[in-house]
């Protein structure tokens, strides 16, 4: 393997992540959060957590009590998105998703994105 085809650990992994993950958010559903963290949470589980991003239509919604259509509208998105967000940890990770998961918080405005790896030790698989 050549070192640019090396696979990003550590830091730089997670920040690669975090990256590709806004992108994605910003080409696919015109803005991006403002904030996004990936963090590991054990050898298989990759969580990426991100802190606002409402459109102005979101917002609007949101303020006229339609809270639950916005919900309904970002968990269809991630639902579509699924794919894409599946190959790019994938090629970043150089491992396979078995399992991709997300949730949302409308106040504060939060969305988790969890990505189940397969194991690199199948004895230790959850």
């Amino acid at each position: 393997m050549s070192p640019q085809e090396e696979q990003l650990q550590g830091g730089r992994l997670l920040v690669a992540v975090a990256d590709g993950v806004v992108r994605l958010l910003r080409d696919f559903a015109g803005k991006g959060p403002t904030t996004c963290k990936a963090h590991w949470a054990g050898p298989d589980i990759l969580v990426v957590m991100l802190r606002g991003g409402y459109t102005t239509a979101e917002q609007t919604l949101f303020e006229g009590g339609h809270g639950e259509s916005v919900r309904e509208s970002r968990m269809r998105l991630q639902d579509t998105l699924e794919a894409r967000m599946s190959a790019m940890i994938e090629e970043l990770t150089g491992r396979k998703v078995i399992a991709f998961m997300n949730a949302s918080h409308q106040e504060p405005d939060l969305t988790a994105e969890l990505f189940v790896l397969e194991p690199q030790d199948p004895a230790e698989a959850i």
